[in-house]
């Protein structure tokens, strides 16, 4: 017999199955009831809440407890403005259908499983009906270090407390949990992070995901049919997709939370992650420049020094890194200079103030006792028991570090910040061989001094306390943080990922690629690596692993270095790092020699594309868009892009192609003899590109040879495109008023838009920006300026554009053209001008 009770608001499905003695109802949805925002189920075992954030996110959670947990997330905003129009909840008998304008979401009745439909009933994704959700019981494990046990050791990653013994107490009980889904044969999945593979398209891998040097986890990802998914989880995870389907478990939770972002692209479901966790906040103008460092200048004299070659040798700069080590012996961490080394820091920074450079320093989050910084933490019960490193999940104690950053090291006029080492735990590195870094290892040893549901959000708590003590302090400075480790919500602190020690290898450069790209799929903007990686020679540790023992005297590592510089000048941060071999641009040669002149061609080059560069940095603040896309962000139907790992997606125009093997030098500079220089480049259907260096257009849908000697990387432009380039300046603010050079690249129509504000400070918040969209009509070879809507303190109110037509031999390249093919006088109001004949 079969009741149903129906009201207009609420419906409640009670089953009894009278089929004999003994048997039972086998539905699992036993009653639901309609909210605000969508629904609540009661089920066989546990509940299920399904809330529209929007008309296209859908917020899904299940749990085994009595009561949703209380726990606030780490990674979610509340925006006010986040509210979805109506929903509509029908019982349809087998399934019950929640709708927006946007999304359908169908619940079926007897599995529990969800299923996500676009508005015209296209399948989106589809839990596993065999099994969509499972919870496991687990205790939560409280581990205290025995004092008595306690002693210092020296890692390779720094002065770490080693505990002999620790105490391990039940906490409290929670959740193993895991969702399965039934993906479709034909996508392709993009994100979570990155870590040390070459993989790119994450379908049928298996990923153990936590925080680490040498891999970063955002649990968000995408999919080539347009949809996304965040896991709103902290505690060490595993993705694994197999022929039974995918899933993602979470090793420690108490409730399942996720949400369903329909986007319908992949560029609207990284949207939906932004509108979800934060807009990224906006790097001043300057951090987009070139940054000079290395493990490590060793005096505020030498720091000085360099950068005035810089200038000497009129080599493009705009920040220098003091890394560390620049304490008091004994002293690691110490939230001061070592006066011997360091006996004025204000006149070393106004030394580099004076240069037009800014200064960038290492700070650490595990001051040594021995400090008064750390002294004082470590007696007032703000540390991680067990060791020095500052509680950061405690507001109080990210307050009492920052007064000590300020105090002894911000007031001496420090631009921007380095945070070493935010995992802030791992198995040491000292080891012969990588089972000292086994993941059950690494796990185990941040859960000892980290509450295992919290594993991964230690180095997210650490930007939130920097970046509000920091516009507490200085209001009128954006923020910059080079942090080694992060998590969802991070982009909306300014803080900016790297890949973290890595060894000098051409296999390893190749897999900066997709892990640039897998990470910024996840939704997080701000990426960098080490140009010429961390380590470059050879020792008898496992990850000093470099292939070049002679370092800048190898020819092999110039070549190297070189075609990595050429990829760093693409990312978001620009920055040379690395230690057992210098760094600067003069160490690879001297001018008129190639390695030389390629790599100050390419520093150039990236302050030449500053305008454009700056305006995709609008667009990721204000449109929710992305510096970095595998290809198949804007070609998802061309199977051929979704798992390529050697192509990048720069903004909407450039796609960038990254040399990743040698052409002129083995190690040991052996020469290479008879290798071709130049590499195959897909080139997406739909579209022409046009080479960047020869103006040269070429049809979309197929592979292509491309010339690519050492002094420059592959570039092509997507027909229709228009990019701002600006004038060969030594700082990226030194000519703001210059003229910009507008290259049309034609074949189809396009747009652009030029975005300008101060290039510092908070103004863009209060909307103290301008934005100007360019359009070019290809069948009319008319190209558009609108008018200039907005304005800031500063502005340039009349520019000069010059326009020119990108042909062979015309608009390519480095160099400026002597003779634009139009030019406009704009002071903010419409203009157009016929370009081509």
């Amino acid at each position: 017999m079969l009741v149903v009770v129906l009201s207009s608001k609420t419906w409640v499905y009670i089953v009894a199955l009278l089929l004999g003695p003994g048997q039972t109802a086998s539905a699992s949805v036993q009653a639901f009831h309609e909210t605000p925002g969508g629904a609540a189920f009661d089920l066989t075992e546990g509940r299920l809440r399904i809330d529209f954030i929007t008309d296209r996110i859908v917020r899904i959670r299940a749990t085994r407890n009595s009561a949703w947990s209380k726990m606030p997330s780490l990674m979610r905003v509340e925006d006010a403005g986040m509210i979805p129009g109506a929903i509509m909840v029908k019982d349809q008998g087998q399934v019950i259908e929640l709708r927006s304008a946007k999304l359908t979401v169908r619940v079926d009745r007897q599995s529990e499983s969800i299923s996500y439909f676009s508005p015209d009933g296209k399948p989106l994704l589809a839990e596993d009906a065999s099994a969509p959700r499972t919870f496991e019981k687990t205790e939560v494990i409280k581990s205290v270090a025995d004092p008595a046990t306690v002693k210092k050791v020296m890692t390779v990653d720094g002065e770490r407390e080693v505990a002999g013994k620790y105490v391990r107490t039940k906490d409290r009980d929670a959740w193993k949990a895991q969702v399965r889904f039934a993906f479709a044969a034909d996508e392709a999945i993009y994100g979570l992070g990155f870590d040390e593979t070459a993989d790119l398209n994450l379908r049928g891998k298996t990923k153990r995901l936590y925080q680490h040097n040498l891999r970063k986890l955002i649990p968000s990802m995408v999919s080539t049919r347009g949809y996304g998914l965040l896991f709103d989880a902290y505690s060490a995870m595993t993705f694994a997709d197999g022929s039974s389907g995918g899933s993602m478990s979470f090793d420690v939770v108490d409730d399942l939370d996720y949400y369903f972002i329909a986007g319908p692209t992949m560029d609207g479901a990284v949207a939906g992650y932004r509108e979800l966790t934060g807009a990224a906040a906006m790097l001043p103008r300057w951090a987009f420049g070139y940054v000079q460092s290395k493990e490590r200048y060793k005096s505020q004299d030498e720091i000085v020094a360099t950068v005035k070659e810089f200038r000497n040798r009129k080599i493009p700069i705009d920040t220098i890194v003091q890394d560390w080590n620049y304490w008091l012996p004994g002293q690691w961490g110490a939230l001061a200079m070592d006066p011997k080394f360091y006996p004025d820091p204000s006149a070393m920074t106004n030394a580099v103030h004076d240069q037009h450079v800014h200064l960038m320093l290492s700070i650490w989050p595990n001051p040594s006792e021995k400090s008064v910084a750390g002294k004082e933490l470590l007696e007032s019960g703000y540390t991680l028991a067990g060791t020095s490193f500052v509680n950061m999940f405690d507001p109080k104690a990210r307050n009492l570090y920052w007064k000590f950053v300020w105090d002894d090291l911000g007031t001496h006029g420090i631009d921007a910040w380095w945070c070493d080492s935010t995992e802030p735990e791992g198995k040491d590195w000292s080891g012969k061989t990588r089972l000292a870094d086994a993941d059950a290892a690494n796990i185990d040893a941040l859960a000892k001094i980290i509450d295992p549901q919290l594993l991964n959000a230690y180095a997210l708590e650490d930007s939130k306390g920097l970046y509000e003590n920091w516009r507490r302090t200085v209001p009128d400075k954006r923020l910059v943080n080079l942090t080694r480790s992060g998590y969802a919500g991070g982009q909306r602190y300014g803080a900016i990922l790297w890949s973290g020690d890595i060894s000098a290898k051409w296999s390893v450069l190749a897999r900066q690629v997709p892990s640039a790209l897998n990470f910024s799929a996840a939704g997080y903007p701000y990426w960098t690596c080490d140009i010429g990686a961390f380590f470059v020679k050879r020792s008898k540790q496992w990850f000093w692993d470099g292939d070049y023992n002679k370092g800048v005297e190898d020819f092999g590592y110039r070549e190297l270095y070189t075609r990595w510089f050429q990829f760093g000048t693409f990312l978001p941060m620009f920055r040379s790092h690395g230690t057992d071999t210098p760094r600067e641009p003069w160490r690879f040669g001297e001018p008129g020699t190639p390695f030389y002149d390629a790599i100050l061609k390419s520093i150039n080059l990236r302050y030449r594309l500053m305008p454009y560069i700056y305006s995709v940095e609008g667009a990721v603040h204000f449109d929710n868009a992305s510096f970095l896309r595998p290809v198949a962000f804007e070609f998802p139907d061309d199977v051929k892009t979704h798992d390529l790992k050697t192509q990048m997606l720069v903004g909407d125009a450039l796609m960038v192609c990254p040399v990743l093997s040698p052409m002129y030098f083995d190690a040991d500079s052996k020469p290479i003899e008879n290798a071709a220089k130049s590499r195959e480049v897909y080139l997406p259907e739909g579209t022409a590109w046009v080479d960047f260096w020869t103006g040269e257009s070429n049809p979309g849908g197929a592979t292509m040879t491309t010339d690519a000697p050492i002094d420059h990387i592959p570039v092509l432009a997507r027909a229709g495109s228009i990019v701002p380039m600006g004038p060969a300046v030594a700082y990226a603010d030194e000519e703001p008023d210059a003229p910009i050079e507008l290259r049309i690249y034609p074949g189809a129509d396009g747009t652009c838009t030029f975005y300008e504000d101060a290039g510092e400070g908070y103004g863009y918040e209060k909307g103290e920006f301008a934005t100007t969209k360019i359009s070019w009509d290809d069948a009319s070879q008319t190209l558009k300026i609108g008018d200039r809507q907005g304005g800031f303190k500063g502005l340039i109110k009349q520019r000069l554009f010059r326009i020119v037509l990108v042909k062979p031999a015309h608009g390519t390249g480095l160099e400026a053209v002597t003779k634009a093919d139009a030019e406009i006088q704009f002071s903010g109001n419409t203009q157009s001008v016929k370009v081509g004949k």
